[in-house]
């Protein structure tokens, strides 16, 4: 009896109903919308940084490879050049490679190995026909001259390359949120704009930011664990 009646009253109250479906569907529906708006937004976003830093070098292989590459199909690899400069520096043209990664994409394996070269490593540099150290060839001929000392070093074809610069390097670690890093030792370290020990750390685990994990990245202070 009791459910019979409950069952009239639900039936009586349409307007009630309608109601309880606007207070759930609306909300809902401005959700959906903001959702795909965001979205939309951050596509447009990142299309246009990508499109912002992406540079055309004209060359469509490496030498070492008898066709180009097609990232479904085949294993690549990737440069990654951090450089030592900066907007406030301005000095992209004589700017050196403070690190070099060499990055192996293996397709199979779904794997990336990583090679770290250091930056004082004595090579041969093609473009000035000379040893010295690798750092210097990104001095003497760019993007293309440590590519070619690479290529020319290891005997394995470059097929793209990211550079980052100091500013760069910032956002990175910015739009990250920070990184944790443990970090070994108290000391000062100039900041993006050489500003001399603007940046004070102290020894321990932290969440550094952009600034923070550049000063840590470019500190060459020794440490000694004993």
């Amino acid at each position: 009896m009791k459910r019979r009646e409950y069952r009239t009253r639900v039936e009586k109250n349409p307007k009630k109903t309608k109601k309880m479906i606007s207070i759930v569907l609306i909300p809902m529906l401005l959700f959906i919308v903001g959702g795909l708006s965001y979205a939309g937004y951050v596509y447009g976003t990142t299309k246009n940084v990508m499109k912002d830093s992406y540079e055309d070098n004209g060359r469509d292989k490496s030498n070492l490879r008898d066709s180009e590459v097609e990232i479904n199909m085949d294993n690549i690899t990737v440069l990654i050049m951090g450089v030592d400069t900066g907007i406030k520096r301005g000095n992209e043209d004589r700017s050196r490679t403070d690190s070099l990664l060499f990055a192996s994409l293996n397709k199979k394996d779904k794997s990336v190995d990583l090679l770290s070269i250091p930056r004082d490593s004595y090579v041969y540099i093609p473009s000035e026909g000379k040893n010295d150290k690798i750092a210097h060839a990104h001095a003497f001929g760019g993007t293309m001259g440590t590519i070619d000392t690479v290529e020319n070093m290891l005997d394995i074809p470059v097929d793209y390359y990211v550079k980052l610069n100091f500013d760069s390097f910032v956002d990175v670690v910015e739009s990250l949120g920070g990184i944790e890093v443990d970090v070994p030792y108290e000391f000062t370290e100039s900041d993006s704009n050489d500003k001399k020990d603007a940046i004070h750390l102290m020894p321990g685990e932290q969440t550094l930011n952009g600034e923070e994990a550049l000063a840590f990245a470019r500190t060459r202070k020794r440490y000694r664990a004993w």
